[in-house]
């Protein structure tokens, strides 16, 4: 990243570019410089650009009269910053955009409202990238996490190769600084570097192309991708402890077909005594949802800090449909929110931690919410794979947080189901169904059903029931007993077919703390087999396909269940029980 920096800025040592407007020939308005151009230089540009200038920056931008003084070469340092604005190569390469709007207010408080920053693509960032120092702190002990000369063919394109460490510690140590080990740059897509505190990821190399790359329960820790850096806490640091494990997930494109390359990338801890301020990461942000087919939907998440917490720095994550990514903080006092980060042109390989350092009082809230667009025929939801999306702030704060993930959904606990039928339900179907409620069941496997004889007929949902085969998950252990389902809807077989029509949402409450949960709507129509339990239908209904179903008859009551794994750790089977109607 230094030498991107250096180079971005080095070029604007000679005459103004051509586009440059009017360059030279206007005088700013110096008595507006400390409320239009300061805050935002401040902002966007002083981490390099500071009154006292880092990472190979070789001047301030925070002095009015040196932005303003004319230079034996006829230009002034403010008309720089214009073109750079102008031509897209400030910030430099791998770091988001100004917010256009901001862009804009810049340039034209420096060219006397002739500069119209044209509007950008890419990623843009209300915040600044979080910049740590060039060079480790002298005398730390290091530890390194990296690729054994792994092959990388010139056929790879797209190859996602994970690794597994467990460094052996005699004794608690802070990580103050996580630094990137460069080998086969030619080759380096991007990496990550995750905790897996629950031991699911398996010891030494694997391919983790399908998700495996990221276990249920594992900590964002690190990422790197061209053009970023180090990322160092500013003292004290992140505790690690003896048999932690580490993954290091690589991805891989050999676009220039290579021959013979082998890499050894990683990543280096260098570790300190456990002493000083202690951080901890935190995941804010909604932890189940779906994305429907050809779809926009945007996902959002309420986390109510019980005690007063400091952020230090947070790396917003979402997978490829994200568009954009937006946080706020609701203080109880406060009418309306204020901003804290807003991310637009989203890019999924351009993963940076943004400096956020910002106190959180006990009853204060963070509102995160991520704007998904799924061109796809597909359903996404959220999950570890890449094809699953997420809508995270991997948040380092101090105190470290009693629960790794924090999620109270997106609204009160829900009291009620609005009933929309599918397109499945045949026309003139009644639509006056009654609400149920249900509840969460611990057990190893749920009860056996019994297949009979099963009538024409249209059936109401009188129960609902969610088996789940454990209540301990890496997200937190669920309390059975103010965790609950809602539903209402109907089933109508009739010659063979069956039509399943019901809209339900979940409320998922932790003993810890956290809630998640959310909407579960079901429409679909098939060909039934009635013979057997479990059954396969064969839709038609809202499209081609097919859909698993346990089911069993007991008189008058038709029992109708699926096997799912939304629960991360833990296999959940819903039950949903319909009455015969009369």
């Amino acid at each position: 990243m230094l030498v991107l920096l250096v180079l971005s800025l080095t070029a604007c040592d000679g005459d103004p570019p051509a586009s440059d407007p009017d360059a030279g020939t206007c005088e700013p308005d110096r008595a507006a410089f400390a409320s239009q151009a300061l805050p935002r230089l401040e902002r966007y540009c002083g981490s390099c650009h500071g009154a006292s200038p880092q990472y190979g920056a070789p001047m301030s931008l925070l002095d009015a009269d040196a932005l303003l003084a004319v230079r034996p070469d006829g230009t002034r340092l403010a008309d720089r910053v214009v073109a750079r604005l102008m031509d897209g190569t400030m910030p430099p390469v791998g770091m988001p955009r100004l917010p256009d709007a901001e862009a804009d207010a810049l340039a034209r408080w420096a060219s006397c409202g002739a500069a119209d920053v044209p509007q950008g693509t890419g990623l843009r960032a209300s915040a600044p990238v979080f910049l740590s120092p060039d060079e480790a702190p002298p005398g730390l002990a290091t530890i390194d996490l990296a690729a054994n000369e792994h092959p990388v063919g010139p056929e790879v394109r797209d190859e996602y190769r994970c690794f597994t460490f467990e460094p052996a510690l005699d004794g608690d140590r802070f990580v103050r600084r996580f630094e990137m080990i460069y080998d086969e740059t030619r080759v380096l897509h991007h990496l990550v570097l995750l905790r897996d505190s629950e031991h699911n990821a398996p010891l030494g190399e694997f391919d983790c192309y399908d998700g495996s790359g990221m276990p249920a329960g594992s900590e964002y820790l690190y990422a790197w991708a061209p053009g970023t850096g180090a990322f160092q806490f500013p003292e004290g640091g992140l505790r690690v402890s003896p048999g932690d494990r580490f993954l290091v997930q690589i991805h891989y494109n050999n676009g220039a077909a290579i021959p013979d390359v082998r890499d050894s990338s990683g990543v280096r801890l260098y570790l300190d005594a456990p002493t000083g301020t202690e951080y901890g990461m935190v995941a804010i942000g909604p932890l189940d949802f779906e994305i429907p087919a050809r779809e926009s939907r945007t996902v959002s998440s309420r986390c109510t800090f019980a005690s007063e917490t400091r952020v230090l720095a947070g790396m917003p994550h979402m997978h490829q449909i994200g568009t954009t990514f937006d946080q706020e903080i609701a203080r109880p006092e406060a009418r309306n929110p204020e901003p804290l980060i807003h991310l637009d042109g989203w890019e999924f390989e351009t993963q940076l931690f943004y400096s956020l350092p910002v106190t959180l009082r006990a009853g204060d809230a963070l509102l995160t919410s991520c704007t998904f667009d799924n061109t796809t025929s597909e359903d996404v939801s959220s999950g570890q794979d890449t094809s699953d999306e997420m809508c995270f702030d991997f948040m380092y704060v101090t105190p470290p947080p009693a629960s790794r993930y924090c999620d109270e959904g997106d609204a009160e606990m829900p009291s009620d189901v609005r009933y929309v039928p599918s397109a499945c339900l045949p026309e003139g179907t009644t639509t006056d169904v009654a609400l149920v409620r249900g509840g969460w069941v611990e057990a190893a496997t749920p009860p056996a059903l019994s297949a009979g004889t099963v009538p024409d007929a249209r059936w109401e949902l009188e129960g609902i029931s969610y088996y789940v085969s454990t209540v301990t998950t890496p997200i937190g252990r669920i309390d059975v007993e103010r965790t609950y389902v809602l539903g209402r809807g109907q089933v109508i077989t009739s010659a063979g077919r069956l039509v399943m029509d019901v809209d339900s949402h979940a409320f998922v409450q932790s003993v810890e703390g956290p809630t998640f949960g959310g909407p579960n709507d079901i429409g679909f129509a098939g060909a039934f087999d009635a013979s057997a339990t479990p059954t396969t239908i064969v839709l038609d209904c809202p499209g081609a396909g097919d859909v698993d179903v346990e089911w069993g008859i007991d008189g008058d009551l038709l029992t109708l269940g699926f096997v799912s794994e939304s629960v991360p750790g833990a296999q959940l089977w819903p039950r949903y029980t319909f009455r015969r109607a009369p």
